[in-house]
């Protein structure tokens, strides 16, 4: 079974935080989980009853009522056919928390990268960092990361050496980390090019590449082409100490707006009839570039543009995959989004097995469908 290294962001807090959509700025909320309370009415999802959509009600009851045996989990939201028909949170999860995506925030970042291709920003793919970075790059002139392309960095192939257990503590008191993650040395080479390695460090240079791509802060790039199209009126998202929006983790959001994304994903980009992401980014950015291996009931599993992709339950599901249980799932061949939210200020191994309690609920339920 595959170790998925991810973020255990113990360190950083309420200081970098940044809320749009009135929320102002700081964490709000107790204890490092730093639940932020949204001023978000429940009225942006059509909801419809499970057997109107197809599910059986009972088959809906006892996925929610499951849920409550994960002691981790603090929402679980399902849509078919762009209609809400399970929402449930548990403990004390509620619908206005505003609850940390951990790394699914990179997900959003390839959403932005794709954006910025489509409005003309970004030449495309293979644009290195030298030419998208010039200025983060003249922070580090002993950097060998300049011909490493946005490709190689949104498929964990930047063949930069990173360990992501190992550099843990640097990533997080790091206060620059385009620096960091340009400082890095290159990697061995694998028989057919960079291995793949799951670098949050090099991930992060989305979002100053996005920030320089249109010459604006990252959260006002954000809101303006995916969030208020969206109808997402409220979010909160760390900085690291140069300002940078960080572009691997730290975004917050409602599960309700999690699920937007997601099934403006699944819809090919599209969202109340208006494109908001190319559907031909989204296609690209769902295809394996890796193939990597199981991650508790899913399979064959493979990663692609910042996405994770894999077999479960007897469906191809398509994910962004935060540290703990955030999901937003994506089954195509169902019509269907999932999206969770679970606590993720846990040990290494205790947050991974929760993922895999979560994967295993949902496809248990996608089994029976």
């Amino acid at each position: 079974m595959v170790t998925r290294r991810d973020m255990m962001i113990l360190g950083l807090a309420a200081p970098w935080l940044t809320a749009c959509g009135g929320g102002g700025s700081g964490g709000g909320g107790a204890g490092p989980e730093n639940v932020v309370l949204s001023a978000i009415i429940d009225d942006d999802w059509n909801r419809a009853a499970p057997e109107g959509e197809g599910v059986a009600p009972a088959l809906m009851q006892t996925l929610l009522a499951e849920g409550a045996q994960i002691p981790s989990l603090r929402s679980l939201l399902v849509v078919r056919n762009a209609r809400l028909i399970g929402e449930r949170y548990y403990a004390d999860g509620q619908s206005s928390d505003l609850r940390h995506i951990r790394s699914a925030t990179k997900t959003v970042s390839s959403l932005l990268a794709g954006q910025a291709i489509r409005d003309g920003k970004i030449r495309g793919v293979t644009s290195t960092l030298a030419e998208l970075l010039p200025r983060e790059m003249a922070r580090v002139p002993t950097s060998v990361a300049g011909n490493v392309t946005l490709a190689q960095v949104l498929r964990m192939r930047s063949g930069l050496a990173w360990d992501e257990d190992v550099h843990m503590q640097e990533l997080l008191h790091a206060p620059d980390l385009a620096s960091l993650a340009l400082s890095l040395p290159i990697a061995p080479l694998g028989p057919n090019g960079p291995y793949w390695n799951y670098n949050s460090a090099v991930s992060h240079l989305v979002s100053p590449i996005v920030a320089n791509a249109y010459g604006e802060d990252t959260l006002a790039v954000a809101t303006r082409n995916l969030f208020a199209p969206l109808g997402i009126r409220q979010t909160a998202w760390q900085r690291d100490g140069t300002g940078t929006i960080l572009g691997s983790f730290g975004l917050q959001l409602r599960a309700r707006d999690l699920m937007k994304l997601a099934w403006m994903a699944l819809d090919g980009g599209m969202w109340q009839g208006k494109s908001v992401v190319p559907a031909a980014w989204l296609n690209e950015s769902f295809t394996n570039h890796v193939h990597i291996g199981p991650i508790g009931d899913m399979s064959d599993v493979g990663y692609g543009y910042l996405w994770w992709r894999g077999m479960l339950g007897g469906h191809q599901v398509i994910t962004a995959y935060g540290f703990g249980g955030q999901f937003a799932m994506l089954v195509p061949d169902l019509r269907m989004t999932i999206a969770t939210a679970a606590l993720w200020d846990l040990p290494l191994d205790e947050g991974s097995a929760n993922e895999e309690l979560i994967f295993n609920l949902i496809g248990r339920f996608l089994s029976k469908l």
